[in-house]
């Protein structure tokens, strides 16, 4: 499984980095004529607002009324938790056969990087996440040049019906914050129609030391969490689902202690389980969020400590939970995408998004998308959707509660590009935007925004 190759690899890279770091010291109603701005504005806009990070109150996910110690002895559970800037860099490469008129490789590769002002303030965590990035481009091209020089030996051999090798790794910020920074890989691999994988795994932080997060670092008894884990999924899909009745327990014994399926969010812990993995094959994807407000005993304290908003990148065909009635517990999000027609060629979308008591459903016009939960500070609860277009991308704004999917309305904005770099929305309150005319295909300018009143981004 690719999530239990590649932790091997980033374990020895970042172990390798810890024994040198001692010695290294908008509503649609604004025009896009009234958004426009020179480059030097620009320039002196992002500069001023990197270095404000957003800051908000911490919550205090405990069990009873009173603030807990955290385990290392320091009260982490009250200092005041900020939201980090996080880049991505995204790469495409691909390699061709002149000889068979034919694209052997297509390698889509995103990374995720700390952003510069987040970077000055934890140099540590910004070599850990950086380096990261790094190792995967590396390992993503490596792989691309490897398959391509196969690609072209079945095409020689006479191999018929041959379909391009793909090979995607998308990265998605679960949590970035002066406690925690956790980062969801999704890989995907396609060598033909009866050939395909998809894998997730995390990598998780320690914000002030920059250390890897194990699960033993978060979890205060990973027995128990594998009690919960089982308790939770046999609520969602039965307890036949599953292989036997010790699959999942005799799983954490095997896997969880070092593995790398497992994110730290902002409302509790998610572990990933690819398809095959402990159900019957064909049950697909599997994820779990044991909750630190129905879970309290289980979790160290120091990581408990969030921020009451934030924003976090969600992959399709994947489920996310979160709280979406305001009764303390989570809710299960799904989103799912499907297209007809060729890319850029009158290709369409069809969206659905589910709660667990709604459904909601559209098609448009727009080769892929992207999503972003939002929670906002007085408890409400957003969707943005970035649908990338012929020519621009539009996001689009979905309110949601436990019962209801509403369209708020749409904007011709998509986060801040500059070269192979694009700055993801971490914060409600500091979203750097590109904003395009209706018409434009290329942006007329930029600006930083925040949620307003209808959820829908606002400029600062």
């Amino acid at each position: 499984m690719k999530k239990f190759q590649i932790i091997i690899l980033i374990s020895c890279l970042l172990a390798a980095m810890t024994g040198c770091s001692s010695d290294s010291e908008k509503n649609e109603n604004n025009s896009a004529s009234e958004s426009s701005h020179s480059s030097s504005e620009s320039e002196n806009k992002e500069t001023s607002s990197a270095e404000s990070t957003t800051a908000v109150p911490a919550t205090q996910a405990t069990s009873g009324n009173t603030t807990e110690e955290s385990t290392n002895g320091s009260s982490d559970s009250q200092k005041e938790v900020r939201i980090l800037d996080i880049d991505k860099k995204i790469i495409h490469e691909s390699a061709s056969s002149v000889e068979h008129a034919a694209t052997l490789t297509e390698t889509n590769c995103s990374t995720a990087y700390l952003g510069k002002n987040a970077a000055k303030q934890y140099p540590d965590l910004a070599e850990s996440i950086n380096s990261t990035g790094e190792f995967y481009e590396v390992n993503m091209l490596e792989q691309n040049n490897m398959f391509a020089s196969s690609a072209e030996k079945a095409l020689s051999s006479g191999a018929e019906n041959f379909e391009t090798y793909i090979f995607d790794l998308n990265v998605y910020v679960r949590r970035a914050d002066s406690v925690a920074v956790s980062i969801l890989h999704n890989s995907y691999d396609y060598f033909g129609i009866d050939s395909e994988s998809r894998s997730f795994w995390g990598e998780n932080f320690d914000t002030e030391t920059g250390e890897t997060l194990h699960l033993s670092d978060v979890v205060t008894d990973t027995d128990k969490l594998a009690e919960a884990v089982e308790s939770e999924l046999y609520k969602s899909f039965g307890k036949d689902t599953f292989y036997s009745d010790n699959t999942i327990k005799d799983y954490f014994k095997d896997y969880i202690v070092d593995g790398s399926n497992w994110t730290l969010e902002y409302n509790g812990v998610t572990i990933y389980f690819d398809d095959g993995e402990i159900a019957v094959s064909g049950v697909g994807d599997i994820s779990v969020t044991i909750d630190f407000e129905k879970y309290p005993e289980l979790f160290n304290e120091k990581y408990k400590n969030t921020p009451d908003a934030y924003i976090v990148g969600l992959p399709m065909k994947s489920s996310f939970y979160t709280d979406l009635d305001g009764d303390g517990s989570s809710e299960h999000l799904t989103l799912a995408d499907s297209y007809e027609g060729k890319y850029g060629v009158d290709r369409t979308l069809s969206l659905s998004i589910s709660t667990p008591e709604t459904d909601y459903a559209e098609k448009l016009m727009a080769n892929d998308c992207e999503a972003y939960y939002v929670k906002t500070a007085d408890g409400k609860n957003y969707l943005y959707v970035l649908m990338e277009l012929e020519s621009q991308t539009e996001l689009y704004t979905f309110q949601l509660t436990k019962t209801t999917v509403n369209k708020v309305g749409k904007q011709s904005v998509s986060p801040h590009y500059s070269g192979q770099t694009v700055s993801v929305p971490t914060g409600p309150d500091n979203m750097h935007f590109d904003i395009f005319g209706k018409t434009d295909i290329e942006p007329v300018g930029d600006d930083f925004f925040s949620v307003g009143a209808d959820g829908m981004p606002i400029m600062n």
